[in-house]
């Protein structure tokens, strides 16, 4: 899929992390040549056993999640700042100002699309037999709801973008852009730590994509 640079794209930088990742989970050994495991590989065996909570939970979170999560993962590369937009620009042709809004546009509603199918499905099918699970569970779900809410805010913003301001410079008119993203009342979001959290409760490694 093809790589698109976006700037301040605040709402994305909650969930955006990693794009490869491992899936750890214990497996049941069936070497039957007896190796006599140390002490130490024994402790390992029984603490990675201990972090794979929930098989059931484990699968449709995974599943929802490469659904989901990943394709934005894949698609969006978050800078977070204005002056990242003026160092890519130097090196990549520029859109042009009507087109450059538009991609911006597109990415949110694509994330919101994204993140309101996975919250929806965690929230239908992620029930777990652990307590901690099924915390953080719902913390992620509430949260990624007020994400959404955030999302459409800035989209608002975005739409009070004029023809006049159009007009502007390829800088002028990114960084009109971004001042039209942050939103005055920022939601404290969780989202992505939330994730993270319940990737370390199910034993799931992230790899930090290259850029």
């Amino acid at each position: 899929m093809k790589n698109k640079f976006l700037v301040l794209l605040l709402a994305l930088v909650m969930v955006l992390g990693a794009v490869a990742c491992s899936n750890k989970k214990t497996n049941e050994n069936t070497n039957t040549n007896n190796t006599a495991n140390t002490e130490e590989d024994v402790a390992a065996q029984e603490d990675t056993a201990d972090k794979v909570v929930d098989e059931n939970y484990y699968n449709v979170y995974t599943k929802n999640y490469e659904s989901s999560i990943v394709p934005l993962e894949e698609s969006y590369y978050i800078y977070g700042d204005v002056d990242s937009a003026e160092k890519y620009y130097k090196d990549h042709d520029y859109p042009g100002n009507k087109e450059y809004l538009q991609e911006v546009k597109d990415a949110l509603i694509d994330s919101k699309a994204k993140i309101q199918d996975f919250i929806d499905n965690m929230e239908k099918e992620g029930t777990s037999d652990n307590d901690k699970v099924n915390k953080l569970n719902k913390e992620m779900i509430d949260d990624g709801k007020k994400l959404i809410e955030d999302i459409d805010k800035r989209l608002k913003k975005l739409d009070d973008i004029s023809d006049k301001d159009l007009e502007k410079s390829d800088a002028e008119f990114r960084r009109l852009v971004g001042d039209h993203i942050v939103l005055e009342k920022e939601g404290d979001h969780e989202f992505r730590i939330i994730l993270r959290k319940l990737d370390k409760e199910l034993n799931i490694e992230r790899k930090s994509p290259e850029k």
